[in-house]
């Protein structure tokens, strides 16, 4: 036998785990010798040979291109778009066994089994819930299959995406307060919704210093992802957000007609009503996880609610969803806020439902009277609960309690052009009563965002809703002014209300309210007012006045014809008060038709 001395060991001293010692080659080992047993020698086992770096990084590429591959096709259950599960053929296969069954023995619920079998072999997939409900596999399928073209394009970076959601978060979320830093970062925006994370970054970048001309380009981008999602993408929760967002922040609009707004809250609504956001969760949240996600629903269903009824307001229409589709009593100061705007507009949806052109015997200041003791029982409240929060006296505690403030203030100018439109009816060319009351609520209006709003630097970022308040208000005050009314707006008054008007202008195109960017709405309201007001001598007369001297800039121009439905000509600055002043548009029209004059 030959022995192999390069063995470290024969097999039966490394069984014992022993140290074999050869004392020549060719040689048994000592221990072998002494007990007169055969030394086997120990075969290595042979070494794999190294691969070159390259073959050894193309094995990895094949592994993960094969992991790829079948990830791809588990998503693929959840992402494909065909209703039926199965190759067209197969289906048109079944469709033609059934037709060739005979009549006598056709039976209907047999022919749908036997199509529910070969479309769908589990009979169940259909019913069952998609990838919204998970989150995991939700993230999954947005990381790998709906990735932003904002990021794929490379308009923004990882790094500038960082930044404008840090943006957002610290002066764009005051607005309608839907993000949570619990649950909301960049991240996990895109693995929840790759649309939120687009709208949320192109609101943000309005006012982004370090790349001023970024937002036409992510605008851009929104607007194909928004439509993109609304066909292809997942019904959830943070869909709805998203369009809220884009509901309340705007793209801007060259007319008044192609303003989208109360489509994208209808569609808002109608999703979040399918995914059942309204019905009130009873059961205690098991993880932390959970509550914070029934937080998420909460906020933003009652986001929901404020907005369908600012939008009826706006537009003098009854509201969606019913007063009694509430949610839970929030516990949060930006949730209270929320809870009391949307109480705000429903005291005034509920005025406009009893005030109806066809309640011909409706006794207005009766309800007039109802809604200021509902409204004045709503500012008390608000006092009372404000004045014991922790930020009271930070930014964003007076932002809130002033913003309260000016809707109240604007939905008092609301109801009192309701009585005031009520009068001219009844033939009091003068208003009667409401005229004082209407002058009162406007005028509270433009002061309150003049002296109280205007100053704070997070009023910049805010929705737009927030600028039409005393741009409406403004308006007003500018028939107001009109030689019919000289008798009870008398000469200083005048010049009182046509500073006002004057300061309001000039605060909106001020930088400390104007965006840098394209037809934002303080800007184009600016431009209304003083085109309405040029020919008021007050107006002209008032201090720092510029009239229409300046040049000319790209904003959207009012339609030279009347809104749909007026029934009568109207100069471009009516139809554009028309079309802001939407809740009373009747009651221009009163007054044009009875009134002679032009704004």
């Amino acid at each position: 036998m030959e022995y192999n001395t390069f063995a470290s060991a024969c097999t039966y001293c490394h069984e014992r785990k022993r140290r074999c010692v050869y004392e020549g080659p060719n040689t048994p080992c000592r221990r072998c010798r002494r007990s007169k047993r055969p030394c086997i020698p120990r075969e290595r086992a042979p070494r794999a040979r190294p691969q070159s770096g390259a073959l050894s990084e193309d094995a990895i590429k094949a592994d993960l291109q094969e992991m790829n591959e079948e990830i791809d096709r588990v998503l693929e259950r959840y992402t494909r778009l065909s209703v039926s599960r199965r190759p067209y053929w197969e289906v048109q296969e079944v469709l033609d066994q059934l037709a060739n069954l005979p009549p006598t023995h056709f039976d209907t619920n047999d022919a749908r089994a036997v199509f529910v079998r070969r479309a769908d072999p589990q009979g169940e997939q259909y019913w069952q819930e998609g990838p919204s409900s998970n989150l995991v596999l939700r993230g999954l399928i947005n990381e790998r299959a709906h990735v932003p073209d904002i990021l794929l394009s490379g308009v923004i970076g990882p790094r500038e995406a960082n930044e404008l959601f840090e943006r957002f978060m610290h002066y764009w979320n005051h607005g309608l307060g839907l993000l949570d830093p619990a649950i909301h970062s960049p991240r996990t925006l895109l693995q929840r919704c790759p649309l939120l994370f687009t709208v949320v970054l192109t609101i943000a970048s309005r006012d982004y210093p370090a790349r001023p001309n970024l937002y036409p380009r992510l605008l851009q981008q929104a607007k194909l992802s928004a439509s993109a999602a609304l066909v292809d993408g997942l019904k959830d929760a943070d869909t709805v957000q998203a369009l809220l967002l884009v509901a309340a922040y705007p793209p801007p609009v060259q007319r008044f007609t192609d303003d989208r707004t109360s489509l994208f809250v209808g569609m808002a609504l109608r999703m979040a009503t399918d995914l059942n956001l309204h019905r009130v969760y009873r059961k205690t949240p098991s993880s932390r996880t959970e509550a914070l996600e029934l937080a998420n629903h909460t906020r933003t269903w009652r986001a929901c609610l404020l907005l369908d009824s600012w939008s009826a307001v706006k537009h003098g229409r009854l509201p969606t969803l019913r007063p009694s589709s509430g949610a839970p009593h929030a516990t949060d100061v930006r949730g209270m806020q929320s809870e009391f705007e949307y109480r705000i507009f429903k005291a005034v949806n509920q005025f406009m439902q009893f005030a109806r052109p066809s309640n011909g015997a409706l006794d207005y200041m009766e309800l007039t009277v109802g809604f200021n003791n509902e409204i004045q029982a709503l500012r008390d409240e608000i006092h009372h609960v404000f004045h014991r929060v922790e930020d009271r006296d930070q930014p964003s505690g007076i932002l809130r309690r002033a913003i309260l403030t000016q809707t109240i203030e604007y939905a008092r100018m609301v109801v009192y052009s309701y009585g005031f439109t009520r009068s001219l009816q009844q033939g009091n060319h003068w208003g009667g009563d409401y005229t004082l009351m209407c002058l009162e609520a406007a005028s509270a209006s433009v002061i309150g965002l003049l002296e109280r709003l205007a100053p704070l630097p997070l009023f910049r970022c805010s929705p737009d809703a927030w600028f039409e308040y005393a741009a409406f208000s403004a308006a007003f005050l500018l028939k107001l002014l009109r030689p019919q009314f000289q008798n009870v707006i008398r000469g200083s008054q005048r010049v009182r209300v046509a500073d006002l008007v004057k300061r309001l202008v000039d605060t909106y195109r001020s930088p400390a309210i104007a965006l840098p960017i394209e037809n934002h709405l303080p800007g184009v309201l600016a431009d209304f007012l003083e085109r309405a007001a040029s020919h008021f001598p007050e107006y002209a007369a008032a201090p720092g006045s510029r009239g229409l001297s300046r040049s000319a800039r790209h904003n959207p121009s009012p339609p030279s014809l009347g809104m749909p439905g007026s029934g009568f000509n109207m100069s471009p600055g009516e139809s554009l008060a028309t079309a802001i002043c939407g809740s009373i548009p009747e009651w221009w029209e009163y007054l044009d038709r009875e009134l002679p004059g032009n704004l």
